[in-house]
């Protein structure tokens, strides 16, 4: 091949590559690749030689991270979406010390791939946690003297400044084409969020709901959320559902142990919004009352502990769901 047809074949990527700007509507969606197992931690978290951050590139725009559950229990989940001018990373983990777990160093490597890639040059990181768990919050400072970054906090003042004046009744974050729609959904955490991408077709919910116990602190509030949250998945196009975390195991009904750093057979991350709406009819049935309801897929709990447990809870565990590694 000579050099000039080189140079052709180059140019010719380069605006292919540029002609995808701009197709970031729903009628343009992109699907992605979930074919793969993410890490489960180790029985000696000392001894695990996992890597402190797994990145999955979900499509050419959309990475899912997890923090390795040997250096973090709660093994949380963060996104990082791209858009033209703007990137967004979705809750920083649950260790702030970069030692054990360096955050920045791997969103900095993958953005960086990805600029390149997509000839950017400069790219805006905005760092937006899902709600103010330690689990969603702890490796902010990590970010904070990173230039071209804005750190939004979790207060109604601070989400305004970048989602919108009409916040928090309504939001959106346009990362230059791609435009995200925000909902605040507490219940569970009063400062939580969730974000749909039209684009990708995916509600982020982070731990507002997800494949694990969802422990409601105040139930009226948990179930608006629910029900505003089934409305979108009944009026947008919805393929997968993405949480904060996983506390179950691939088991229907079975969750792990508290704190356990070792979690193999674990559940799958992405639910649908047909667990979306089992959750509304839950939480909707319990009626504010004390409760446990045990779901293959999570587990709702109202008035109780995290650490209750149903049928005669917290003590007892009826011999039916009992297994090797579950609390």
């Amino acid at each position: 091949m000579s050099i000039t047809q080189r140079l052709v074949g180059i140019a010719v990527g380069w605006i292919l590559s540029f002609a995808a700007w701009g197709q970031w509507d729903a009628d343009a969606s992109a699907d992605g690749n979930l074919r793969f197992a993410w890490i489960h931690g180790s029985l000696s978290a000392k001894a695990n030689t996992d890597v402190r951050v797994q990145v999955h590139r979900y499509n050419e725009h959309t990475y899912i991270l997890r923090q390795n559950p040997a250096v973090h229990w709660e093994a949380p989940f963060m996104y990082l979406l791209m858009g033209e001018q703007r990137a967004v990373l979705f809750d920083v983990g649950a260790t702030a010390e970069t030692d054990y777990f360096p955050l920045r160093d791997v969103v900095d490597r993958v953005l960086e791939r990805w600029q390149q890639a997509n000839q950017v040059d400069e790219l805006t990181l905005v760092v937006m946690p899902l709600g103010s768990e330690a689990s969603q919050t702890a490796a902010r400072a990590q970010f904070e003297d990173r230039a071209n970054t804005l750190i939004v906090d979790s207060d109604v003042a601070s989400r305004a400044e970048i989602l919108g004046p009409s916040w928090p009744s309504q939001g959106s974050l346009d990362l230059g084409g791609r435009v995200l729609e925000v909902l605040a959904t507490p219940g569970i955490d009063s400062h939580a969020i969730s974000v749909y991408d039209a684009w990708a077709q995916v509600l982020l919910t982070g731990n507002a709901f997800f494949p694990g116990r969802l422990v409601i602190r105040d139930h009226a509030t948990y179930l608006t959320t629910l029900e505003r949250l089934v409305d979108l998945s009944q009026t947008k196009d919805v393929r997968w559902i993405w949480g904060g975390r996983i506390e179950m195991s691939a088991d229907p009904g079975i969750d792990f142990l508290l704190r356990a750093n070792y979690r193999p057979n674990e559940r799958k991350l992405q639910m649908v919004p047909a667990d979306l709406y089992d959750a509304w009819g839950i939480v909707r049935l319990i009626n504010n009352q004390p409760d446990i309801h045990i779901h293959d897929d999570f587990i709702v709990m109202n008035g109780v502990g995290r650490g209750a447990r149903a049928y005669g809870w917290p003590v007892y565990i009826p011999e039916m769901f009992r297994k090797d590694r579950t609390r």
